[in-house]
């Protein structure tokens, strides 16, 4: 604690002489988010003619504070491509051949599509099990060190080693960024594998939300949507642990006994499988390239030098349209993050702070992260410069999970911060600037994150690059991702504190003389 201090106070000393102008108020965002969640936007589907009329709207606000258009030709759009196609079931396909024994199995019972390209694939390859697919030098731990992955296919353990231990140095029982899909698809792409299967968890880490209407995934099928770059681009399904212990059964191994030999002592176990042949096929109908839009707005700074840092605000403007003839309206998710994005843009350009600042509203969020994993590979401040990323999604309700107890006052005035974890400076910032605002600040999601808040959604993309993030989130509800989440269901007095806190907390960064650090 006593190391701390000194930090705070470096900290604090942003905190200007005089009272700052806020015109943040409950009007606009009710205005805001009366226009971005009306039926007639139809859900804002990314890359659909609502999207590109929500894209316009925020573009507006930005051109109207007078931010600097910093997107593509001197616009406030940086543009990128996805390939969109729907999955075809006749043309994927995981067969396991095994000494002369060969065996097919079934796509929805044996294995599933999970997060990758939407390119069609063909790889039949040996294999080779990595352990958890983790590389993670800050914590001593390798699962590809001592195996060549070149022109083989991966098998991988779900999550991360001694998952469960509290006193794990992957942070104890919570999950580090090494825990998550996306990074395993990427260490095992980049380290020369063709293809990758991974272990699915035999009980579920979360209870199953009660929605209030048909959830948007229960509604019927939908297209996949991918970048239309190399990100992922390699074969991946996810695997039942049934057929991940007829694949383990050359080795004499089972999913319980490799998994049980790593957590023991935190040590990788990976090995070759020379008798396993592998192959694995995915196909997809009519694909297509669409153009997506983030929008983007730079507020600069008022000191010569540090001007070239920012501040990174963001929040998705996109959410899932209609499924099934029903509007999935988005009004917490995440009209509301963008609405905060454009309100402190408001704040900020009253208040002129030292660095630069700024202002993202993501597309293609609900598809995967794909406006802002896009965006840190096309960083327009760079990434280098970036003092923080400050990120809402679904900052209009009050949370009600099967996995929280709901307390007496119904969260009414409660925040989830998400990520502190990586970032213990820039939770010190929050809560200084919280006094003046009055929020319960809630840090549950740190200790234990059975719903994954901490990878879904788009400060993730800036973990993975070392940046400084955190997500400010009010969590589920049962209306999350339903044609209920409208904007007449909105804690606006919240939501106007919510936003006002991440203004306040983006001034001091902007204006302190210390930037956070990014703690492993």
């Amino acid at each position: 604690m006593k190391k701390m201090l000194p930090v705070l106070l470096l900290f604090s000393c942003a905190a200007w002489a005089q009272k700052p102008t806020d015109p943040i108020s409950v009007d606009d965002i009710k205005a805001h988010m009366f226009f971005l969640a009306a039926d007639e936007m139809a859900g804002r589907d990314a890359t659909s003619s609502e999207g590109r009329i929500a894209a316009n709207y925020i573009a507006s606000e930005f051109m109207s504070l007078g931010l600097k258009p910093v997107g593509d030709g001197g616009t406030y759009f940086q543009s990128f491509d996805m390939i969109v196609g729907a999955l075809d079931s006749a043309e994927t396909s995981l067969k396991l051949k095994i000494g002369n024994s060969e065996k097919g199995y079934a796509l929805g019972h044996d294995f599933m599509w999970t997060r990758q390209s939407a390119r069609s694939t063909q790889v039949s390859a040996p294999l080779v099990f990595a352990g958890y697919g983790v590389d993670a030098p800050e914590y001593g731990y390798n699962d590809f060190s001592g195996i060549d992955v070149r022109g083989k296919i991966v098998i991988v353990l779900n999550r991360e080693p001694q998952e469960n231990d509290a006193n794990s140095k992957f942070k104890g029982r919570w999950d580090t960024m090494h825990s998550y899909n996306w990074e395993k698809v990427e260490r095992v792409r980049k380290a020369g594998g063709v293809g990758l299967l991974i272990v699915n968890d035999r009980v579920p880490r979360r209870k199953q939300r009660i929605a209030s209407a048909v959830p948007n995934y229960l509604a019927g099928a939908a297209p996949e949507y991918a970048l239309a770059g190399s990100l992922w681009d390699i074969p991946v399904f996810s695997i039942t642990p049934e057929v991940a212990n007829e694949i383990l059964s050359s080795a004499g191994k089972t999913v319980e006994s490799v998994q049980s030999a790593i957590d023991a002592n935190g040590t990788s176990a990976s090995f070759e499988l020379p008798d396993v042949m592998v192959s694995m096929s995915k196909g997809f109908k009519n694909p297509e390239v669409r153009h997506a839009r983030n929008v983007v707005g730079l507020l600069e700074g008022s000191d010569p030098k540090a001007k070239s840092e920012a501040v990174v605000v963001t929040g998705h403007y996109d959410h899932v349209g209609i499924v099934s003839g029903r509007i999935y309206r988005g009004a917490d998710d995440n009209a509301s993050g963008a609405i905060g994005v454009m309100e402190i843009a408001k704040a900020l350009h009253a208040n002129r702070p030292k660095r630069s600042v700024l202002f993202i509203c993501f597309d293609a969020e609900e598809r995967g992260l794909l406006g802002a994993f896009y965006y840190v590979d096309h960083a327009i401040v760079p990434l280098n410069d970036t003092v923080a990323n400050l990120n809402m999604d679904m900052i209009g309700r009050d949370e009600v999970s099967g996995n929280w107890p709901t307390p007496a006052d119904g969260n009414r005035n409660m925040v989830n911060i998400v990520g502190t974890l990586y970032n213990p400076e820039l939770r010190q910032v929050i809560e200084t600037e919280n006094r003046a605002v009055g929020l319960k600040l809630d840090y549950k999601t740190d200790s234990v994150d059975p719903e994954s808040w901490f990878a879904r959604s788009d400060h993730f993309c800036f973990a993975m690059h070392g940046v400084p993030m955190v997500l400010f989130n009010t969590g589920e509800q049962a209306d999350y991702h339903t044609e209920n989440d409208s904007w007449d269901r909105i804690n606006y007095p919240k939501m106007e504190k919510i936003v006002r806190l991440i203004y306040l907390t983006s001034l001091d960064l902007a204006n302190s003389a210390q930037r956070p650090k990014f703690t492993p």
